[in-house]
């Protein structure tokens, strides 16, 4: 009787996973147009400058940037997997950081909503 249900909770966990449904460039076939230009990663000159000090770091395969919008703006989220603070490096598009102190309660759960969305508002624009 415990094998049967061993190999039921493993055969329910095998198949109960969701695929991340977040779209990225590479879904798209294209660039994210983003804070005015086309291709954020390439054409804005702080968020480059970023993409290539990660890159010399050797941490390209442990890095999301993405693309949310919070309170009308814009907002790039910048996480290298192993940090423990999950949304904590945002910007705006001139490159000034969010200032997440200054969030209510209510606006911090609102913001982490939307970066954890993944019916296509929010967009992966790294890796590309």
């Amino acid at each position: 009787m415990k094998i049967s249900e061993i190999l039921l909770l493993v055969f329910l966990c095998l198949f109960s996973c969701k695929k991340n449904e977040t779209v990225t460039n590479n879904d798209k076939g294209t660039n994210t147009a983003a804070c005015g230009v086309s291709n954020p990663v390439q054409e804005i000159p702080w968020l480059r400058d970023l993409v290539r000090e990660m890159k010399n770091n050797r941490e390209d395969n442990y890095t999301t940037i993405k693309l949310l919008e919070f309170n009308g703006k814009p907002v790039i989220n910048y996480y290298v997997s192993y940090w423990s603070c999950y949304g904590c490096v945002n910007y705006y598009c001139d490159g000034t950081k969010l200032d997440m102190s200054k969030f209510s309660q209510a606006e911090t759960k609102e913001f982490y909503a939307n970066l954890s969305d993944t019916t296509g508002k929010t967009i992966v624009i790294w890796p590309q």
